[in-house]
């Protein structure tokens, strides 16, 4: 998997290079949106959206999942937030033993989403919450 997922984070990186060569990114993770995890674990989720999310100095970008063949690719950009938006939408995160979840109001929602990190994400989440928190602090 570490072979995978690192080729993956380099094929996220470089997308949104190509949006802004200004502004690199600093962090990607994956999250599925699912109200069970454990549906997910057992193969039942396989219709659960997921995505990448980006952090760069100056936003946060979500992209679709694009699967093919055995790895993920990033697929379209679906939303893209200001650090500072992102960690006004971010509710407080829960740590489980195999995933991680967060509530995040997406852009058209009125409601938050159940956001579900899985535990080969945890360092990059971990990073990710660092960030906003220290976005959030400056508020």
């Amino acid at each position: 998997m570490a072979v995978r997922k690192a080729a993956t984070i380099k094929q996220v990186e470089q997308t949104v290079r190509e949006m802004d060569v200004t502004d690199p990114p600093l962090t990607v993770f994956g999250v599925f949106l699912n109200d069970s995890p454990w549906l997910s674990c057992l193969g039942g989720g396989l219709d659960a959206d997921t995505y990448f999310v980006t952090t760069t100095a100056r936003s946060v970008h979500f992209h679709q999942v694009r699967t093919r063949g055995l790895g993920q690719r990033p697929g379209s950009l679906v939303h893209s937030l200001d650090r500072d938006d992102a960690a006004r939408r971010m509710g407080e995160v829960r740590r489980q033993l195999l995933w991680s979840s967060f509530p995040f109001v997406l852009p058209g929602n009125d409601t938050p989403t159940r956001m579900n990190v899985r535990l080969g994400w945890r360092k990059e989440f971990a990073r990710f919450t660092a960030d906003l928190d220290r976005a959030a602090a400056r508020r």
